[in-house]
């Protein structure tokens, strides 16, 4: 049980929550969240809510989330001062790197969320974002890398961010949005390693894309199997083994269908 800073609306439906302590959590990880009921046996939403580690420091750490559904209904009306229960983190989270060489952050609506921490981590990153409706988060992945001119956005419901990135050209890619996003984004990797392949001029020989995938999660320690995806390995729970997978890992045709 823990006391929130501030819970600001930030856009329609789209809200970041500060709460007060030290957390642990890397990018790429994930809490669970729910308003503190005392966990009374006829409360609903009865399961907490899985919410992406948006940024931390010292003191407090932040959640950006949009309203869907009843259990973030419930915390986006909590004010400064109310108390929410926190658990994790959770999950496996983007790669930590001692080199990740040209490396790009990508992220589609919400996917934005988990790009903050890691843009503060790879404050060298270029940054691609892209909304179909109004933008949010995008001044704070601004001042978070070393220059905002780093940082690209576009925003149309008829064009995709991806029309901006050569995925060639970057040694790492980490990218966080919806299945099609990521399904177009892996093609396009793996299309510009294989012509690496044969020219390759002035680009890296492999890109490595990583990605954080948005499936629905329940209990969020691998216990009920809803979060379950199809990879090249087998099976995976997104909440233990992902949310972060390599690209190459991913079933697309099993994720595309969530």
């Amino acid at each position: 049980m823990t006391r929130i800073i501030s819970n600001e609306q930030i856009a329609p439906d789209v809200f970041v929550m500060k709460i007060a302590g030290s957390y642990k959590g890397r990018m790429g990880q994930f809490y669970m969240l729910r308003a503190d009921d005392g966990y009374r046996g006829d409360s609903y939403p009865l399961l907490s809510r899985p919410l992406s580690i948006h940024d931390r420091g010292d003191d407090y750490i932040a959640f950006l989330y949009r309203v869907h559904g009843r259990g973030t209904a419930i915390l986006s009306r909590m004010t400064a001062g109310q108390q929410v229960l926190l658990e994790g983190p959770f999950g496996n989270g983007f790669p930590v790197l001692d080199d990740p060489g040209r490396i790009a952050l990508v992220g589609g609506g919400m996917g934005t969320a988990p790009l903050l921490l890691a843009a503060r981590h790879y404050a060298q990153a270029d940054i691609y974002l892209g909304f179909s409706g109004d933008t949010f988060g995008v001044e704070s992945l601004r001042q978070a890398v070393e220059s905002d001119t780093r940082v690209k956005v576009m925003n149309s419901r008829y064009k995709s961010i991806l029309e901006l990135l050569e995925p060639g050209w970057y040694d790492t890619i980490l990218a966080c949005g919806p299945a099609g996003m990521l399904k177009a984004l892996a093609e396009c990797t793996a299309a510009a390693n294989e012509a690496a392949l044969h020219d390759g001029e002035g680009y890296p020989a492999s890109t490595h894309l990583y990605i954080s995938t948005e499936k629905h999660m329940a209990c969020g320690i691998g216990a009920c199997l809803t979060c379950t995806v199809q990879t090249t390995s087998g099976n995976r729970r997104t909440c233990v083994e992902g949310p972060v997978f390599a690209a190459e890992e991913v079933d697309w045709n099993d994720l595309t269908t969530v």
